[in-house]
């Protein structure tokens, strides 16, 4: 039996040898190693090594399952065969056991325990093969005319005329019989006559069949299925379930696992003080929970960067999923892992996900209402509203709703918490509280028309409208009335801006002070020092970075941020009004 020790230890040893897949240069028990890699870490470290050209570490030990799994993964495109990886992948089997010096046969064993059908498919397109009579010397010559203008290749047994197109694509198939027929006359034999007899679509239909049953029992289920992990499961259910029957033990030379990094801390605490039996029965559920989340997110078996993504993502949700279980029940802190670990016993990581989901599911609900109904969004979700908003309500409102990194240019993080959850809530509070701000009559009052009226509305965001509209009221002779009419800014309320409303270059306090008083209006006076920031903030910028052109006049082409005539020539000039 595994002990736990033991069991750390050779999830510390994957984790290592996924990070860098070199390492396996210092470990002398690669025979041993190699074929208990589970199948989508051996494609991971394989693609790793193919770039240090040193597959020499690893296809050699690798169990026909695993180079099938290496096909499966990163032979395909959709629901084709990737006729250009595929044959790398022969081509790199081929010549890992040639040159380490394998006894005759076993490549053969190897394609014999794989997909044959698979090395046939693979080498098949564009190929030609002419089967001979060794007796007759004509039809050989007139073979070898037939494809004069090709590659061409007699196989040793004198049985067949291999021809290809004369690039790499063609010469990795030469390259392969070559190969196979090095190793066993009889299996090259077998492999030129199943080429030349083959029905191509008969053939692919075979393997995706195959591929697809493969797939998965590693957790790329149906996309159907899959979705299945969007259906929230209710918190209180959750902690009434009853505990089933113990695992059983891992036993032997069982399949290495590595644990997920759980950067709360709190998942790995928790799988860290189970035993070793049920260590590795849920380090290989979460194997599966990965690889059936990307089913969900469509995403390629084989794309190594949405299956990290997934990992982290399936990492975050259970991990807000142990958070959900004990949310109001005061538990003390020695009760917690006990409690935790009972119930992911009674539920597997992929309840504890499904636990996790459910404050996903009203956020992803609210952001999709906000979008429809809330004045928002134009061709895109959320794309009137600035940043982080508008992110936020876009990466929100996906099946599995992340937040915006809000501290870079771009990109998402899975929601791994609690606090995470009060964040994205208080984004969508402030969106829809940016939206009030902008068209209540409480607020800036702006008429909802002018969003069609300028030129380019895909650029156009809100913060535009709530900056203009209080750049406005602060414009010389400007009466409660004649403010509350919005219009564009032209260069001269600029110039006076500039030179008014910014005092030691920073923005005068009366903006952020009518700005607070109108939240206070619509009843968000909690979201006022977001907008001062964000919203007011760029008003400040724009004002102390205003052009002018050679006589002084700010240059309205190279003024952002607010709505000026510039942006809105077509209406100015055509009278049209908003669709």
């Amino acid at each position: 039996m595994t002990s736990p020790a033991e069991l750390s230890r050779a999830g510390h040893d994957l984790a290592s040898v996924q990070r860098d897949p070199l390492v396996l240069e210092q470990r002398d028990d690669l025979a041993e190693f190699v074929p208990r890699l589970p199948p989508t870490a051996f494609v991971q470290i394989a693609r790793g090594l193919r770039e240090e050209d040193r597959l020499d570490l690893l296809l050699p030990h690798a169990s026909p399952e695993q180079l099938t799994a290496l096909l499966d993964l990163d032979g395909w495109s959709r629901d084709r065969i990737a006729v250009d990886k595929a044959r790398a992948w022969l081509v790199a089997i081929a010549d890992a056991y040639a040159l380490a010096g394998k006894p005759r046969g076993q490549l053969r064993n190897i394609i014999e325990d794989m997909d044959p059908e698979m090395w046939t498919m693979a080498l098949l397109p564009g190929t030609a093969v002419y089967e001979l009579d060794p007796d007759d010397v004509e039809q050989r010559e007139q073979a070898l005319a037939a494809v004069d203008a090709l590659f061409s290749y007699e196989t040793p047994d004198g049985g067949f005329i291999v021809a290809v197109p004369d690039n790499d694509l063609g010469h990795r198939v030469i390259h392969v019989l070559e190969r196979v027929y090095a190793d066993d006359l009889q299996t090259g034999h077998r492999l030129s006559l199943s080429l030349r007899g083959a029905m191509p679509a008969q053939l692919e239909e075979d393997l995706l069949r195959w591929r697809s049953g493969r797939l998965a029992d590693l957790g790329f289920v149906e996309w159907e299925e899959a979705m299945k992990l969007f259906r929230p499961l209710d918190a209180k259910s959750a902690r009434e379930a009853a505990v089933p029957a113990a695992p059983a033990a891992v036993v032997g030379e069982a399949p290495l696992v590595a644990f997920p990094s759980a950067t709360s801390g709190l998942l790995r605490r928790v799988l860290g003080g189970l035993g070793a039996g049920e260590q590795g029965v849920r380090a290989r559920e979460f194997a599966l929970l990965v690889n059936e989340l990307m089913s969900a997110q469509r995403s390629e078996p084989g794309d190594a960067k949405a299956q990290e993504r997934a990992f982290h993502q399936a990492e975050a949700t259970v991990s807000l999923g142990l958070e959900v279980l004990l949310a109001g029940l005061g538990l003390p802190a020695p009760e917690v892992d006990a409690f935790l670990a009972g119930r992911i016993a009674a539920l597997g990581l992929r309840g504890v996900f499904r636990v996790g989901y459910g404050p996903l599911a009203t956020l992803r609900k609210t952001a999709l209402a906000l979008h429809r109904e809330g004045r928002v969004s134009l061709t895109k979700i959320g794309s009137l509203l600035d940043r982080p908003w508008g992110p936020a309500l876009e990466s929100l409102s996906r099946w599995l709703p992340e937040l915006p990194i809000e501290t870079a240019s771009g990109g998402v993080r899975p929601i791994a918490g609690l606090r995470d959850v009060a964040r994205a809530t208080e984004l969508l509070a402030q969106s829809a509280a940016l939206a009030a701000l902008t068209f209540d009559p409480r607020g800036y009052a702006i008429d909802p028309q002018w969003v069609g009226r300028v030129d380019e509305p895909e650029r156009l965001t809100l913060g535009d409208l709530v900056r203009t509209a209080a750049l406005r009221r602060q414009l010389p002779g400007m009466s409660e009335e004649t403010a509350a009419r919005f219009a564009p800014v032209d260069a001269d309320d600029l110039a006076w801006a500039a030179e008014h409303l910014l005092v030691g270059g920073r923005l005068a306090p009366a903006l952020a002070v009518d700005l607070r008083k109108r939240c206070l209006a619509i009843g968000a006076p909690q979201h006022a020092e977001a907008f001062v920031s964000a919203v007011l903030l760029r008003l400040e910028v724009e004002l102390g970075a205003l052009e002018r052109d050679d006589e002084g006049v700010v240059d309205l082409r190279r003024v952002g941020g607010v709505i000026t005539p510039q942006r809105m020539g077509v209406w100015l000039k055509t009278g049209l009004s908003a669709t």
